[in-house]
């Protein structure tokens, strides 16, 4: 095995992004630390190692040990949308697995050091640990509009002010609370990133989604819901969790607004709900679905739930972590259904797999309870098993979609593939399950060696057909939606090569980009950010 200069601390980016390299692989934590001074996350002395402590769990209320990390983070108050008088501020605040174990430990500084009456609660642990994911933290300010507050948030030291009475969180006020994008990309709180700011090798790739944001035409807002297809589909791909990832990468008020409001359009739009509120559907599946009836295909790949845990996570909405339940629990009641009858629906195309996984990962997130451990469990197994020889998950590529393969029973999509391998990173930074290292090199080798098109600069549309060998290059734009297997690959194994293969296909891919229509912009701005946020741990972003 080769490794570049710091890549020993590249077996966990997947799960916690920089943070936890080196807790899980014990290596040096120069790099780390370096990058959290940096966002102003470690008071001097202090390291990544010392931040990532494991120990006790430790329920709200409880004294940590005398070995956990304290730090500070510069916050930001910006009243961006008018004045506020006694207003109430909130935000997610997130953390990396053992940062910070008791919300007592969390609380607010004024500038003279004084401390602000405060109101926080926990949104979500860590499962491994039970340590804090991430903290809503709410409290009253007063500001001219334009204005700003410069406050500091300490963790680490127990909390003496404290609001008499609870607040909920107001994601949508008149001011937007913001943390460093260092701190939002080393959290991991959405898998491993590097800031807008860091991005040098790749910064043609930030310019032109940037770009094509503002000037789309028609424009992205103008987009709706489109069940008989994805070209039209607004949020195919999840376009509110592809906004999340510009919003953390970047950290400002209005990208923050821009991923608040496709999170509430989703939500108003696309979610339908089922038995009361106990579960819900997207809106495209049949009003009369119940539970014992299978989810439509094309409703499996429009469920999509990890923009509505990252606007949870960010943003402390109850509404986006009451989606993230309702999808879940409707995967989870669905699943036998889903595997019986004629044929296993999860095992027809990758991308049905994936969905689901997604959908019953994100629910764990939030709820770890055994029945939803057990749920995703299952779906693990059943991947690996699903895992051929050749390091693709192959089927019978003809039943999704005859009209694009007419003879091709075992065989794989590289782009679906993608989708799946992005599932199991998001569930192996939940769970660390040790199967997943070989299952996300397998699969990355077959990329590099056996899907790729002849001349290398991209991956065949569909790889065992016999009626068409797809060998054209011409869909290379999609490179961006696949690399970040490569990425994950490294990031698991610390293995080199994988880095090599993927920054080949990442320029292809950008020399390529197409990023015009939402449906496109959704699917690479969710996935390469990945990509640079994994190779980050081993080469210069």
């Amino acid at each position: 095995m080769t490794r570049s200069n710091g890549s020993e601390r590249s077996f966990a980016a997947a799960a916690v992004g920089l943070l936890a390299v080196a807790l899980a692989c014990g290596g040096d934590t120069e790099g780390a630390d370096a990058a959290l001074h940096d966002a102003g996350g470690l008071p001097d002395g202090s390291s990544a190692d010392a931040a990532l402590s494991d120990g006790a769990t430790l329920s709200d209320g409880a004294t940590p040990d005398a070995a956990a990390p304290r730090g500070t983070l510069p916050l930001v108050v910006e009243a961006d949308r008018g004045p506020m008088d006694d207003a109430v501020v909130s935000l997610g605040v997130p953390f990396p697995p053992g940062a910070l174990r008791a919300a007592e430990q969390l609380r607010v500084l004024e500038g003279d050091g004084s401390e602000r009456e405060v109101h926080v609660e926990v949104l979500a642990r860590w499962p491994a640990d039970a340590s804090i994911r991430s903290a809503l933290v709410a409290f009253r300010t007063t500001l001219a509009s334009g204005a700003e507050e410069r406050l500091t948030l300490e963790y680490g030291v127990p909390r003496t002010r404290s609001t008499s009475e609870p607040l909920e969180a107001a994601p949508d006020g008149p001011a937007v609370a913001l943390l460093p994008a260092a701190w939002y990309t080393r959290s991991g709180v959405s898998g491993a990133h590097v800031t807008l700011a860091e991005n040098a090798r790749f910064e043609a790739f930030d310019v032109e989604v940037e770009r094509r944001l503002d000037s789309m035409s028609p424009p992205f807002e103008s987009y709706g819901v489109s069940c008989a297809g994805t070209n039209e589909h607004r949020t195919y791909y999840d376009s509110p969790h592809a906004l999340w990832q510009r919003f953390l990468r970047g950290a400002d008020a209005a990208r923050y607004r821009r991923a608040r409001e496709e999170s509430r359009w989703f939500r108003e739009n696309e979610v339908r709900w089922v038995e009361g509120r106990a579960m819900a559907v997207q809106i495209c599946q049949a009003e009369s679905w119940t539970p014992e009836q299978k989810l439509d295909w094309g409703v499996l790949r429009r469920m999509t739930s990890q923009g509505m845990l990252d606007d949870y996570l960010l943003s402390g909405d109850p509404a986006a972590r009451e989606v993230v339940v309702g999808f879940g629990e409707a995967f989870v009641r669905n699943l036998p259904v889903l595997r019986g009858g004629r044929e296993n629906t999860l095992l027809v195309t990758e991308r049905n797999m994936a969905w689901t996984l997604v959908g019953v990962a994100t629910y764990y997130a939030l709820d770890p309870r055994e029945e939803v451990s057990a749920a995703l469990r299952s779906l693990v197994d059943e991947t690996i098993a699903w895992q051929g020889a050749s390091g693709a998950f192959e089927h019978d590529i003809v039943r999704p979609d005859p009209s694009e393969c007419s003879d091709g029973p075992a065989g794989g999509s590289p782009f679906m593939t993608s989708l799946l391998i992005d599932a199991l990173m998001d569930t192996h930074a939940l769970t660390g399950d040790a199967r997943l290292v070989d299952v996300v090199r397998e699969s990355a080798r077959w990329f590099r060696d056996d899907a790729a098109t002849p001349d290398g600069r991209a991956f065949r549309y569909l790889w065992g057909c016999n009626s068409n060998d797809y060998a054209s290059s011409t869909v290379a734009d999609l490179n961006l939606l696949i690399v970040h297997v490569f990425g994950a690959a490294y990031a698991l194994t610390g293995e080199d090569e994988w880095l090599e293969a993927g920054d080949r296909f990442a320029d292809h891919g950008l020399s390529a980009i197409f990023v015009r229509r939402p449906k496109q912009w959704n699917q690479a701005t969710r996935a390469f950010p990945r990509y640079m946020g994994y190779r980050a741990a081993g080469r210069a972003p």
